[in-house]
């Protein structure tokens, strides 16, 4: 049996934008835990994101209730819900392809499987110790990863926000890597979209994770420093806390 009590939390803000292009999922009946951050401008990210949002828990239940293997049930349900969004878009102008990022949680039994597509990020934080789960898959993040830019210049690259992996991205050649983990009681795990995590860092999550103890509490201050530190984006999170039991 766990040593844990789940609990989770999520929020979600417009913010400077004309609308919220975000959507967020957190289903611990069916344990699905998604952040979505659409793309495409108007109703066409909302329609990507919407459409994230309804097909990878849809296909994830579906699968594991087939028994498969929780990382191919993930990699199924993003693999679908980017062929779909593929086939919605393909009717749009090039310059205005609909797509989405993602990044979820899948629990099976006492493990959890994390995944994502695009530059939303799953943090894993752990006492003292934050660990990114998920790689951003923006094209400044592929130079650092190749050598050709520091970290430091990446977030001041022009292509610190053009990504290369996405949900709707016909060439994408691979799909999501998923990291499974055993979650330990006081442990708390992060989804959100780079609304947030641009303005966020890693002293803000392991000093909030040990002064806010109800998740639900702590997506909504997550979201309002975020937008009080200047972000003019949707900004979107979901925290699922494991509380000792």
């Amino acid at each position: 049996m766990a040593e844990y009590v789940l609990h989770v939390g999520g929020y979600t803000a417009q913010g400077a934008r004309s609308n919220n292009e975000d959507r967020y999922v957190v289903d611990p009946v069916n344990n699905v835990y998604l952040v979505a951050d659409g793309m495409g401008g108007q109703d066409r990210g909302e329609q990507a994101s919407g459409m994230a949002a309804e097909i990878i828990p849809r296909v994830v239940q579906d699968r594991l209730a087939a028994q498969d293997d929780a990382g191919k049930a993930v990699q199924q349900a993003l693999a679908e819900a980017n062929q779909a969004i593929i086939d919605a878009g393909r009717n749009q102008p090039v310059g205005r392809r609909m797509g989405t990022t993602a990044v979820l949680a899948v629990r099976r039994e006492n493990q959890f499987y994390v995944a994502g597509l695009g530059d939303s990020r799953a943090y894993l934080i752990r006492g003292d110790t934050i660990d990114q789960l998920t790689v951003d898959h923006s094209v400044a993040q592929a130079l650092v990863a190749s050598g050709v830019l520091s970290p430091e210049e990446a977030r001041h690259s022009p292509w610190q926000h053009v990504l290369h992996r996405f949900l709707g991205c016909a060439e994408m050649a691979e799909g999501a890597e998923v990291h499974p983990f055993t979650p330990q009681a006081g442990d708390r795990l992060l989804l959100a979209s780079d609304g947030l995590t641009n303005h966020v860092n890693e002293d803000d999550l392991r000093e909030g994770a040990k002064h806010h103890a109800d998740p639900q509490v702590w997506a909504e201050h997550l979201v309002r420093i975020a937008l009080e530190r200047g972000s003019r984006d949707n900004v979107t999170c979901v925290v699922i806390a494991f509380d000792p039991g």
